[in-house]
């Protein structure tokens, strides 16, 4: 209920455009998040890994959404592929082994930039 309200606001532009009320849904979130919300964690995750003033928030960001990534949310699952593939985040290092494992956990999940990804590396050999 709460991360509905939460999540009603954040989608209302005329109302984050004011300083107290962002400030206000991102302790909300946070709050949210350590408590183990999922929806939550991914939200907070990718507004952290997207929008983080430093590399400190978006490793936080990064962290918040390997909590979640999995075949139920393969959208966090394609994010954690991309940062194992890459290796740019602090924590994250390049991982051949890992990215895969979290490109097989998106194509599951039915993502479709994963499921292109798979049907490459099959055609691939």
């Amino acid at each position: 209920m709460m991360f509905a309200v939460l999540n009603w606001v954040f989608h209302r532009r005329w109302l984050t455009r004011y300083r107290w009320v962002h400030d206000r849904l991102m302790r909300g979130f946070r709050r949210l998040a350590d408590r183990g919300d999922a929806n939550a964690q991914e939200l907070y995750g990718f507004l952290l890994l997207h929008k983080g003033t430093d590399s400190g928030a978006r490793a936080t960001g990064a962290n918040y959404l390997a909590k979640v990534a999995g075949v139920s949310r393969p959208k966090a699952a394609w994010q954690m592929y991309q940062l194992y593939r890459d290796g740019l985040t602090p924590g994250f290092a390049a991982s051949d082994e890992k990215a895969e494992h979290y490109l097989q956990l998106a194509a599951r999940g039915g993502h479709p930039l994963a499921e292109q990804a798979m049907a490459e590396q099959v055609s691939q050999g």
